[in-house]
C-alpha cells in the first residue's frame, strides 16, 4: 500500500494510510485527554463522584451534560473504558509507529488490526445501543452522541477494510 516513490515521509504512504494516520492521531490526542481526567479522578469506577476541576469546569463538563452513562459510569461503561485505556489505545499508539515506519502491511500486525478493531467496533455498537435506549437520551442529545463518537465506529471499520484488502494482496502474491 505504501508509495513506491522511495519517500519514506508520511506522503509516501497512500491517501488512505495517510487518512488512517489522522483518525490514529484523533484517538491519541483523545487518549491525553482522557488520561487528564481520568487520573485525577482515579480510574473510571470513580468518574460518577469525581470532584476533580476538570471533571466539573474542564472541557468534560458538556461531555458530562450530554452523556448520562458518563456521569454514572456504570460498571459495564467503566469496563469498557478499561478496555480502551489498557488495550485498545496503546494498539492505537503501535499502529502509528507501524504506518509511520511503512510497517503496517506486516502479516501479524494486519491480523492484530483486524482483531483489536473488531473489539472496539462490538464495543462502540454497545455503547451506542444503551445511548439509544436511555431514557434521558433525546434523538438530538443521541445524533450529537453519534457524531462525537461515530469515529470509534468508521474508523475500525476502516481499518479492517484497508488490512482485508492488504491481506487479499499478500495471498494473491503468494499464488
Amino acid at each position: 500500500m505504501s508509495n513506491s516513490s522511495g519517500g519514506r515521509g508520511i506522503t509516501a504512504l497512500s491517501s488512505l494510510d495517510q487518512l488512517i494516520v489522522g483518525i490514529l492521531l484523533l484517538f491519541l490526542a483523545v487518549f491525553v485527554f482522557e488520561l487528564l481526567l481520568v487520573v485525577p479522578c482515579g480510574g473510571w469506577e470513580n468518574l460518577s463522584t469525581c470532584d476533580a476541576a476538570i471533571a466539573k469546569d474542564g472541557v468534560w463538563s458538556s461531555y458530562f451534560d450530554l452523556d448520562p452513562y458518563w456521569g454514572l459510569m456504570p460498571p459495564w461503561y467503566a469496563a469498557i473504558m478499561n478496555l480502551q485505556d489498557y488495550v485498545f489505545n496503546p494498539f492505537w499508539t503501535l499502529s502509528l509507529f507501524m504506518y509511520l515506519t511503512h510497517r503496517q502491511d506486516t502479516a501479524w500486525f494486519r491480523n492484530a488490526t483486524i482483531i483489536v478493531s473488531s473489539m472496539i467496533f462490538t464495543t462502540t455498537l454497545v455503547y451506542f445501543y444503551a445511548e439509544w435506549n436511555h431514557p434521558d437520551v433525546t434523538g438530538l442529545a443521541f445524533t450529537k452522541l453519534i457524531l462525537i463518537n461515530i469515529w470509534w465506529a468508521t474508523g475500525p471499520l476502516l481499518f479492517i477494510f484497508r488490512m482485508h484488502r492488504a491481506s487479499m494482496r499478500a495471498t494473491e502474491a503468494v499464488q
